[in-house]
């Protein structure tokens, strides 16, 4: 088998060191495109945006991986609109973009296996274990070289203990993940890619959206850029995170104002500190600092709306779970990114949530469907403290 024959996700797994990435998305379509399955067509910005293409007998069968590519443009196809953006068809829109990706992902890592370029992952129980014996090993020489060190070595040898220890109690921080390993033939492969000339439309870029999981892709945290449909005509939404801001709100200026008056009063009248002057100063010095850090970001809270009334298309979905201890419960959170037509901005906000016993794999289809992309819906809300007073659905998208 030489490198060249293989498929545009191949080369991506290949790339990817055994792990599939968004990128195989639209290599993938413009390898539809060069087979004749779907029809490309650029927009005058420079958008590329595919289609699926009429009269399609006799060309090649397709692969099962592609088969899902061709659905997705499908799916993403049905809001009134005969074509979509490629970069439409990768993470953004949530639950129905993880739920698609989590087939398509496995139907490439199935076919790199059954080509001989992928070995299996390994299980979380060997990877524990092999990080259990290096931990002890690591700890058991310490112990060992400790008593018979010099007096300098040993200092040295305490402080590396004392470090290991405190790695130890924060590993919870690093999770493992498994992921399939390149075999001998795919490294060689790799390697005759990442040299090729040709190979330049697969390399990946530095840095993908949702290359460490759909749910890194979604307004969370940070604002996001989302496709959205809503208007017949495809357009990137800036979407603005569920988390509110964090800092840049009036009782923080207050608590910093309090505390740095409280310092100066406190070391003014004290006698018998030297240089009292200087250090009375310094409490207003950093004061002074922290409002002018704060003032920039008292400005971007205030920018966002207060309230709003507005109808507005539904661009993103997703939930996570939060568990409470007294009483046992988990909580569902569910959450949807919502755009409004008028300012071309997203909000983000948490629309149901569902509360249940804990350790029950109780579901909720009712609540998780209430809302999908593409549905049209008239919202009261608050941007600024991510807050929706209510919501209705004006015109659903077919379940």
């Amino acid at each position: 088998m030489q490198p060249p024959q293989l498929a545009a996700a191949m080369v991506n797994v290949l790339l990817g060191d055994g792990e599939v990435t968004p990128k195989a998305i639209e290599t993938t379509a413009l390898a539809l495109v060069r087979a004749g399955h779907l029809r490309c067509e650029q927009k005058a910005d420079g958008t590329l945006t595919v289609r699926p293409a009429l009269g399609t007998v006799g060309l090649r069968p397709l692969r099962p991986f592609e088969e899902l590519l061709m659905e997705r443009v499908r799916h993403r196809c049905r809001f009134g609109v005969d074509r979509v953006p490629i970069e439409a068809l990768g993470p953004g829109d949530g639950d129905e973009y993880w739920i698609w990706w989590r087939g398509f992902e496995r139907s490439v890592r199935d076919g790199a296996m059954a080509m001989g370029l992928t070995r299996p992952a390994r299980k979380k129980s060997l990877i524990l274990l092999l990080r259990g014996a290096a931990i002890t090993a690591w700890f058991g020489l310490l112990c060992v070289c400790l008593p018979w060190s010099p007096y300098v070595l040993r200092i040295v040898l305490v402080v590396l203990l004392n470090v290991s220890m405190f790695g130890v109690a924060m590993i919870d921080r690093f999770p493992i993940r498994t992921r399939p390993r390149l075999t001998a033939l795919g490294r060689q492969a790799a390697q005759w890619w990442r040299d090729d000339d040709t190979g330049a439309e697969h390399r990946l870029p530095r840095r993908q959206v949702g290359a460490n999981g759909p749910e890194s892709a979604l307004p969370v945290r940070e604002a996001r850029r989302i496709w959205s449909a809503y208007g017949k005509s495809w357009h990137v939404v800036d979407t603005a995170p569920l988390d509110p801001p964090r800092w840049g709100h009036l009782w923080q200026l207050v608590i910093l104002g309090v505390a740095a008056c409280a310092a100066t009063i406190t070391v003014a009248l004290s006698v018998h500190i030297p240089f009292r002057g200087e250090l009375a100063a310094s409490p207003v010095l950093v004061g002074a600092v922290m409002s002018a850090l704060w003032l920039p970001a008292r400005r971007r809270v205030q920018a966002v709306p207060a309230e709003l009334t507005f109808r507005g298309a539904v661009i993103s979905r997703w939930d996570f779970e939060t568990h409470h201890d007294d009483p046992l419960t988990d909580v569902t959170h569910y959450c949807c990114a919502i755009e409004d037509p008028a300012s071309r901005k997203g909000w983000s906000f948490e629309v149901n949530e569902w509360r249940r016993p804990m350790f029950t794999a109780d579901k909720n289809p009712t609540l998780k469907d209430r809302f999908r992309v593409g549905d049209v819906v008239d919202i009261h809300c608050s941007p600024r403290r991510r807050r929706v007073y209510r919501i209705s659905v004006v015109e659903a998208v077919p379940r």
